[in-house]
């Protein structure tokens, strides 16, 4: 019988614990899902199985991402009645991915996370926080404070107003209510007072007037903590003397300021100028310093208009008062001597490049035509008219002029160096108009006829000077190569370009007549013939150096027994 009940009670057990080992919690959406901290909420769910009697059911609030890993108990219940009314703690964060899920103790049973839609959850820790611009409270007569909250859906100021900013220019204490855009919810701020300073008082006093040199001390008033002048000083006292307007800004113990400003009028006082120190270079001179003024005083008392005449040496000084009341004073010596004496001489003309004209010595100072020369001797090499100012030591001036010809040198041209052959004839022309011709030879007529046969092979140079009808010379020369003869005739009616001259490898011809049955001829300074290796394309012939020295030569182009004289070359 007892192994009997043994058996009943095992059996109840083993029934009672696959009863409970099946329960289940569902954790159903709640029907309202925005709430604001503080608030009230309502978290329904759905069961299955059997719990204990006295089995509590709570009702958990996750963390703003929806995550369960610290939990918040939001309320709780001793009977399975699947409603929980809670409350949502105060100081839980704003967040719109909350959350719940029911949880029972006996046996422990963790329910389900409510679907979607999320909680949103409003904090009110903050959003009723009052942000006064600038941020101190205290601020200074005159000035605005802004008092600003974060974005709601109303909000209820203690002066009435019911915008998100307000401003205010009065001290006292203010406040705000607002409404919470997401849920609906209101919250008061806690108060803050706004304290108003009295603007400090700061006086420059009227506008000052003064001469050049004279001070004036500005006072912007004791027991400021800080001072700041606009030409950047930073005391009490600010001592000016310029033109300008200058202000201050003070700053009292609360940071309030306040400025002034004073209008600094400098008159400049009078600008005396009886000049430099002067030497008199004649009888007297009048010294003023112009008209104008108040009052004049010469040497104290020498003379009271505004000139003075001078004739003897001294020092003199003047001192005047103008309309404003500033004084000026100069001073000038005066030093009296004759004139310095200049004679350039008579016009004159001359040939060639330059003459040099004199001034004389012992003067201090030249100057020739305003700057062109500054020394006693001057170069003269174009035709015009020419001055000279000279200064003594005591710096008395005195000036000549001379008006100068310079005729141009003789154009005489004998032409370019050239080549004659041993039986031929070259005539020189040392150009017509002029009064006389000289050739080294003797002759003294315009021209000089050159025979070949009366000179040896090679190179003579001929020279010819000339006089014109002012009387100017000029000479030229000619160096005539004799050759012998080539036995063939020249022309003269083919034209050439040659390039490049000197060259060193290769030399270029450029014809204005077909250079095909041509070929060149090179001719040394002593009349010795070379026939270089070339090639012809048309009108262009193209020479290369070979086994030719360094040195200048005649270049002959020969066709069909013709031979023509195309120029000179180097190479190098």
């Amino acid at each position: 019988m007892k192994s009997f009940s043994y058996f009943i009670l095992l059996t109840f057990i083993l029934l009672s614990y696959t009863a409970l080992s099946q329960n289940t919690i569902t954790t159903n959406s709640p029907v309202q899902t925005s709430f604001c901290a503080g608030g009230n909420i309502v978290v329904q769910y759905t069961s299955t199985g059997t719990f204990a009697f006295g089995c509590v059911f709570t009702a958990e609030l996750s963390d703003a991402m929806g995550n369960f890993t610290t939990p918040v108990v939001v309320g709780s219940m001793p009977l399975n009645t699947g409603v929980i009314a809670g409350t949502i703690p105060q100081n839980t964060s704003f967040g719109f991915n909350y959350r719940v899920r029911v949880v029972a103790s006996n046996p422990y049973t963790v329910g389900s996370v409510s679907p979607t839609p999320p909680l949103i959850i409003t904090s009110t820790a903050i959003s009723a926080t009052i942000v006064p611009s600038p941020s101190s409270a205290e601020v200074c007569e005159g000035n605005t404070v802004s008092l600003w909250v974060a974005y709601n859906a109303s909000y209820y100021w203690s002066t009435g107003e019911t915008t998100q900013t307000i401003s205010v220019t009065d001290g006292g204490i203010y406040r705000v209510t607002v409404t919470n855009f997401l849920t609906g919810c209101e919250v008061s701020s806690n108060p803050i007072e706004i304290t108003v300073h009295p603007t400090p008082i700061v006086n420059l006093g009227p506008n000052i007037e003064l001469c050049n040199g004279q001070n004036s001390n500005l006072d912007a008033g004791p027991g400021y903590v800080t001072y700041n002048w606009s030409n950047g000083s930073s005391g009490q006292l600010l001592i000016v003397n310029n033109t300008n307007n200058y202000s201050v800004m003070v700053t009292d113990q609360f940071g309030c300021t306040n400025s002034d400003t004073v209008s600094i009028l400098v008159h400049p006082n009078p600008i005396i100028d009886l000049g430099n120190d002067t030497v008199l270079c004649g009888n007297y001179i009048f010294l003023s310093s112009g008209i104008g003024y108040n009052s004049y005083s010469w040497n104290n008392g020498l003379s009271f208009n505004p000139s003075l005449l001078v004739e003897t040496s001294g020092t003199y000084f003047l001192s005047v008062l103008d309309s404003n009341n500033c004084s000026g004073f100069d001073t000038i010596i005066v030093d009296i001597h004759n004139l310095p004496s200049i004679s350039l001489g008579n016009d004159l003309s001359a040939c060639g490049n330059s003459i040099v004209l004199n001034a004389g010595p012992g003067f201090s100072s030249y100057n020739w035509n305003n700057g062109l020369g500054l020394n006693q001797f001057f170069p003269v090499n174009t035709t015009g008219t020419y001055n000279v100012k000279v200064t003594d030591q005591y710096g008395c001036n005195a000036k000549d002029t001379i008006i100068v010809n310079i005729n141009s040198l003789p154009d005489v041209n004998l032409g370019l160096d050239i080549l004659l052959e041993l039986n031929n004839t070259l005539i020189l022309d040392a150009g017509s108009g002029y009064l006389n011709y000289q050739w080294n030879t003797g002759t003294t007529s315009q021209t000089l006829q050159i025979n070949g046969w009366d000179y040896p092979l090679g190179p003579i140079t001929f020279s010819v000077t000339v006089m014109d009808a002012n009387g100017c010379f000029n000479s030229d020369q000619i160096t005539i190569t004799i050759v012998q003869p080539s036995g063939i005739n020249e022309i003269s009616n083919i034209e050439f370009k040659i390039f490049p001259i000197p060259f060193s490898e290769t030399l270029t011809v450029i014809s204005n007549q077909n250079l095909s049955e041509s070929k060149p001829i090179l001719c040394d300074i002593l009349g010795k013939y070379y026939y270089p290796e070339f090639t012809i394309d048309k009108t262009t012939l193209t020479i290369s150096r070979g086994s030719l020295s360094t040195g200048s030569y005649i270049l002959f182009i020969e066709n069909n027994n013709e031979r023509v004289w195309a120029g000179k070359l180097i190479i190098n």
